[in-house]
This record gives structure tokens, sequence and C-alpha cells, in this order.
């Protein structure tokens, strides 16, 4: 008999474990760009892509061989399971936003106006309502005439009050009740503590803070942002027309550079430079094959300085403004030089720091 009930226990036991469901803990997670849907809103086409950029962000996914699509996306796990998902793609053509593909948000459904009250048919309302009756006043005794006398026949006569009250109609009287402004109640009234009486030629009280004026914050418009530039070139000092041997060959790396001219961009090296960091031969063809692609090369100097190391010797330092394609950059450059049968050449080449650069 015990082994039994120990064998239905254990059962028992078993049949309720089994009943529960026992698995890990998912947290809510948000993933990708939180699209807010006021600025989802103000999209619309003509917008340039630093415009769309500051209403909604970085794009999530941009293919790097297609730039002119940008897709946003967000998704919300709650516990485990995706409960929402967004995805908004934008078309560019160049730097105008063309195409907007997505989910854009519903325009919000105008309340209908109220309708308005029709008025009482005047067939509806009652020409004339009987006036309330009132208590008449008592009145003084009348002699009766004796008995089996003849009373005089009297035509019931209302009183003269009944006669000259006028008579109103309900419509006229709501018309009138909406007309007329119902009384504001006093400050005795509506106070639970009645106020203090004020002194006789007492002076009006006076706020002594000044008013502050009133002003309303403008609203962004995101047609007037500007998008980003890269800013113009400015313009070489006067040192460019300097008669220094070191600076007309100095220019004319550069201008053999802008024109590609490999066999006068090579030459302006003399046979001992050693790049930095790399090989001559290697330098050499990525240099070549650099001056052997299409588009336009622009170079400008900036502020070049000039100093006599030795007999034969000079180091130039200069701001270079580099543009090729959609690459641009600033560097500041130091050139050591020297003086072979008659030319001025290169011998190290080394970029101080870099300003600016990028793509555009």
């Amino acid at each position: 008999m015990r082994q039994f009930l120990i064998s239905a226990l254990l059962l028992s036991l078993l049949a309720g474990c089994s009943s529960l469901h026992i698995g890990p803990h998912h947290i809510d997670v948000q993933q990708g760009n939180a699209l807010d849907q006021e600025n989802v809103a103000r999209l619309k086409t003509g917008l340039n892509r630093s415009q769309v950029r500051f209403l909604l962000g970085t794009p999530l996914i941009v293919d790097p061989f297609r730039t002119d699509r940008w897709d946003y996306v967000y998704l919300y796990y709650k516990a485990g399971k995706l409960t929402e998902q967004k995805h908004l793609t934008l078309i560019f053509e160049g730097d105008t936003l063309a195409r907007i593909e997505g989910d854009m948000p519903e325009p919000a459904a105008q309340p209908a106006p109220p309708a308005a009250e029709p008025e009482p048919h005047p067939a509806s309302v009652p020409a004339a309502m009987p006036a309330p009756a009132a208590t008449a006043p008592a009145e003084a005794p009348v002699a009766r005439p004796a008995a089996g006398a003849a009373q005089p026949a009297q035509a019931p006569t209302a009183p003269a009050w009944v006669a000259a009250a006028p008579v109103v109609a309900p419509a006229a009287q709501a018309q009138a009740a909406r007309a007329e402004p119902a009384p504001e109640p006093s400050a005795s009234a509506t106070s639970i503590v009645p106020p203090l009486p004020s002194p006789k030629d007492a002076p009006a009280y006076v706020d002594p803070r000044p008013v502050p004026e009133l002003s309303l914050k403008s609203e962004t418009d995101v047609s007037q942002i500007k998008p980003d530039a890269v800013p113009p070139f400015p313009e070489p000092h006067a040192a460019t027309a300097s008669d220094d041997p070191v600076l007309k060959s100095v220019h004319a790396w550069a201008d053999a550079w802008m024109r590609r001219d490999s066999a006068a961009y090579f030459a302006a090296y003399d046979a001992s430079f050693v790049p930095e960091g790399s090989s001559r031969a290697a330098w050499e063809a990525r240099k070549r094959k650099m001056l052997s692609g299409t588009g336009s090369i622009e170079v400008r100097i900036d502020s070049p300085s000039v100093e006599r190391t030795g007999e034969g010797a000079a180091t130039v330092n200069f701001k270079q403004y580099y543009r090729a394609g959609t690459y641009h950059d600033t560097t500041v450059k130091q050139l050591r030089m020297i003086e072979r049968d008659g030319r001025w050449v290169i011998v190290e080449e080394k970029v101080l720091s870099t300003l600016k650069g990028g793509q555009r």
C-alpha cells in the first residue's frame, strides 16, 4: 500500500512539472534607424543629401557601388519576436532626392465639422400660449338679491392683469435667454472667505515687473539648408611671381602634375630620391597609374617659403591644395631640393600635416 501511494505521488509531481514551460528571458531590442514620423512627413522630392541627413540622420544601409540609394531600416523585437518593422528607401539623382519608397506616415484624418442645429419650423411653434394662472385677489363682499328675485346674467370677465400680460412664444423666450449674457458671479459669491473692503481713494495696484516680450521661435526651414561644399582654392600669393629659381622649379613640378605630363613630373625628382614608406619602383608605378588616368587634376601651391641650407641646397615649405575627381585634400608639405646641372630637383618629399581631406 505504501509503495502504491509513493508511486501515485511521483506520477502527480511529474504531471505537474510537465505542464510548466520554462524558457530563456528575451529583452526588448530596437535595431536600425529610429524614424521620427514628424521628420519623415517633412520629406519631399527636391531636397539634397545634406537636408535629408539633417531630418533622418545617417542611413543604415548605403551601397558603395550604388551611392544614389539610401535605405533606412527599423526593427523592434519584443520578447524575442519581431513586432514592428519599417523600411524607407530614398533614390537620388545626383545630389537631389528624386523618389521616396517605403513606409511613409499616413495623412491624419480631418475631423468632420459639427452639424448645424436645425432651426425650428414656424408651423411647429405654437402661436400663443396661455399665461399661467395666478391666484385671484380677494374681492369685496357683494350684496346678494333676495330669494326668488331674478338675477341678471353677467358675462364672465377676466382680470385686468390677464388681459395686459404679453404673450411670448417659447422660441422667442429661448432666443432672448441666449442673447442676454449671464451675469458673472461676484468675488464674494465665489470665494469662501469674503474679500476685505478696500480703503477709499486707494490707487490701483500696478505690477512693478516688466511685461516680457512674446516671441515665437521660427521653425527650421529645411529648404534653406545649404549642402556641404568644398571651399574654393584661394589665390596663390605673390611669391609665385618671384624670380627665385627654387620656386620656379616647384611651380614647374606642380604644373607638370596638373597636365599629367609624366616625363616632366619624374624629371623634377633627383635620381637619389627615395619616397617615404615604399621603394622607388613601387612609388613610380603608382604615380604613373595616377597620371595615366582620366579626369582633371588641380594642384595649387600657397604661401611657399624657401630656406637656403647650404651651397646648392634648399628647403621649401608650403601649403598644397589637391583635387582630383571626388577626392580633395589640403596638406602642409616640405621639399628638400638640391641644384644639379643648373636645375633644382627634389631629393626628399614629406607631408608634415593634413589639414582637410576626404570624398566630396
